[in-house]
């Protein structure tokens, strides 16, 4: 598909949604409907499409790469327990052989007699001056060396008695072997496994770093400078290479857990890296680099360079002042005197008056237990009271008065009175051209919402073919119609008076439940919860008891990221402030603060644990509420993607769900 040219340049100037309408409408055409368009319009569609399929197969390859390293390290880490499991009969099988090598050298131990035996048979001859030497030598082998060649045989075959029982133990490479297994059994060291896992797809992933440009969102590019070395060495199958770099410095791995860096540097070895795990290493980072998007990949669009999105700084200072006003972060007349340390004081504030609020209302608060010894706050189990005999009564009573009506029937009936059935039509915006775009509408949006196939509903349905309803679903369905969809659903469930007696809509749940996926999906990985293939569908449900909005994302992501990416997706009318979540319910928030340095590193170095009281207390551990103080212990941790932003996070409001 590249040989096709750079779309990156046919595409230069051009608004990314009408990339994405054309390309759309492009995918959505058949051959004999792209004939019936002027040559200019099909040529414009057919190269929309191709750019977007271009970024789509590397958004694909990218993906593949993350999860087959997530893969390998999972692996790694169940060779790793299963070592721990069989650690006993490692430890035995190598005291034995230690056994056996102290009885060789020991005391009585065939060395040790083979080395009094030659120290015998060389004493006579040590003892004698040179001249009886010269005089015994006439012409013949010197006596001397002829003992002492005795006694060398003798020695060596002392010591090769040693030798012989290390090879009967499977040789001095098994027994190194073994010994690395128990290391890495004690210190949790996974990282010297992993290459064992990606040696046979080693080929494979080089070559999808080469195919790929990579390129780093910060100032911090480390870990592609380590890749670029890695793929310098490529070619090399000893074991070790240079750490020095092209221009003769070494190569920083700093970017590295101490594991890694433990694995990778031999002590024995000065300027040299070991191949195997440096290249595991590398892989590891690239991945999670990916994942965070500390790195982006060129020409992709899940994976592009979010700095290249963001506004041009002369944009954001002419609308800062009317955006603080409106999102109620300064009045008016204050928006001159907003910068970073005004910002990071309004936040202190917020804080601390939202840690009184809380410590005040702790006694009254019978739900929520603090550990007096540990500090562990924990939520008492919620048991719902019995149901009432006035709610079983009015259940029947509305159960009688409530007709019993058919699903067909319910989505005829709200598309009738909401008309989302309008939000459905062509790529291209035109109106439909269908007979009775209404009933095929509803009875393609009844198929595709109980999973039947379109060929399989027309065997029950009179009146429409499996050709039919599968044209409707590829060329007048999208994932953004159906979405609006919903909006105008959720807009008219809240205006209803019922929906009001459960909440006013300031509410939302969030969790996820687990749909079951084809295995050659790339969002299907393995459950480790629910014990099977498959994805999570992340739902917001509002307090109204309607779904808000939901996301189908992979198993064991951070699903905290979905939380906030739901809220900014949900067009409908009803707007929640207050999210109830389960353990992932953590909120955080970017500070700008360019003057901090941690631990005297440089802007962009990750923090991975800090934790500082706003009041200047520093905790270590777990986190705690000082009754001397008036704010809360809080997490820290300086971000790569932001080298000049420090996040704080703290609790979310949560609830316990199960």
């Amino acid at each position: 598909m590249d040989g096709l040219g750079d779309t990156d340049v046919w595409m230069d100037g051009i608004a990314a949604g009408k990339i994405t309408d054309f390309a759309g409408e492009a995918d959505a055409a058949d051959v004999a409907e792209l004939r019936d368009y002027q040559p200019i319009k099909r040529l414009a569609l057919v190269a929309c499409l191709v750019h977007k399929a271009r970024m789509r197969v590397r958004d694909d390859l990218a993906t593949m790469f993350c999860k087959r390293v997530a893969l390998k390290i999972k692996k790694a880490k169940v060779e790793l327990e299963e070592i721990r499991l069989a650690e006993r009969e490692i430890v035995e099988a190598l005291i034995g052989n230690y056994r056996t090598v102290l009885k060789n050298i020991d005391k009585g131990g065939p060395a040790q007699t083979a080395l009094e035996k030659a120290k015998a048979m060389t004493a006579e001859v040590q003892a004698a001056p040179a001249d009886e030497v010269a005089r015994r030598l006439e012409g013949r082998v010197s006596p001397t060396l002829l003992a002492l060649a005795r006694a060398q045989v003798v020695q060596a075959g002392g010591f090769g008695a040693v030798t012989k029982a290390v090879e009967g133990f499977g040789g001095f490479a098994k027994q190194y072997e073994q010994i690395e297994k128990v290391s890495a059994h004690h210190g949790n060291f996974w990282e010297v496994l992993l290459y064992g896992q990606i040696g046979r797809d080693r080929a494979v992933m080089f070559d999808l770093a080469e195919k790929l440009e990579f390129t780093a969102t910060s100032e911090d590019g480390r870990v592609l400078d380590a890749l670029a070395h890695a793929q310098r060495h490529q070619a090399a199958r000893g074991e070790y290479i240079s750490a020095l770099g092209e221009d003769g410095r070494a190569v920083d791995i700093s970017f590295a857990t101490q594991n890694w860096q433990k694995a990778v540097v031999d002590k024995t070895r000065t300027g040299q890296f070991v191949r195997k795990h440096f290249e595991a290493m590398v892989f590891t980072a690239l991945a999670e680099e990916l994942r965070t998007g500390d790195a982006a990949v060129v020409g992709s669009e899940e994976y592009a360079d979010w700095s290249q999105q963001l506004l041009a700084w002369e944009a954001v200072q002419e609308k800062l002042a009317s955006y603080l006003v409106e999102v109620g972060l300064c009045e008016e007349g204050e928006a001159a005197e907003f910068d970073a340390a005004f910002f990071r004081r309004q936040l202190e504030d917020k804080l601390r008056g939202a840690a009184a609020a809380a410590d005040a209302g702790y006694p009254d608060n019978e739900g929520l237990v603090i550990d007096p010894e540990t500090g562990i706050p924990s939520l008492k189990a919620f048991r719902a009271d019995g149901q009432r005999p006035s709610a079983k009564r009015l259940e029947e009573e509305i159960k009688a008065r409530m007709p019993e009506r058919s699903l067909m029937g319910i989505l005829a009936r709200t598309a009738y009175w909401v008309e989302w059935w309008r939000r459905f039509g062509p790529a291209s915006g035109n109106e439909p051209k269908l007979a009775d775009p209404f009933g095929r509408y509803v009875i393609t949006t009844f198929v595709k919402g109980t999973n039947m196939s379109p060929y399989e509903a027309a065997r029950h349905i009179p009146g429409v073919s499996g050709h039919e309803m599968a044209y409707t679903a590829n060329r007048h369905f999208s994932l953004v119609l159906l979405n609006e969809a919903i909006a105008d659903l959720v807009n008219a469930h809240a205006r209803l008076d019922i929906s009001q007696a459960w909440g006013d809509g300031t509410a939302v749940a969030a969790d996820g439940t687990h749909m079951d996926t084809y295995l050659d999906n790339l969002l299907a990985e393995t459950s480790v919860r629910y014990g099977k293939p498959g994805g999570i569908a992340y739902h917001h449900v509002s307090d109204t008891y309607i779904a808000l909005f939901t996301h189908f994302i992979p198993c064991g992501v951070w699903e905290a990221v979905y939380i906030i990416e739901g809220l900014l997706k949900n067009t409908s009318e009803v707007k929640p402030t207050t999210v109830h979540a389960d353990t992932q319910g953590h909120l955080v928030t970017w500070t700008p603060c360019p003057s901090l340095r941690v631990g005297g590193g440089r802007p962009g170095c990750r923090v991975r644990r800090l934790r500082e009281c706003l009041c200047g207390y520093s905790s270590g551990g777990r986190r705690t509420a000082r009754p001397w103080s008036n704010c809360s212990t809080r997490t820290g941790r300086r971000s790569r993607s932001l080298p000049d932003s420090f996040g704080f996070s703290a609790r979310g409001t949560a609830r316990q769900t199960r």
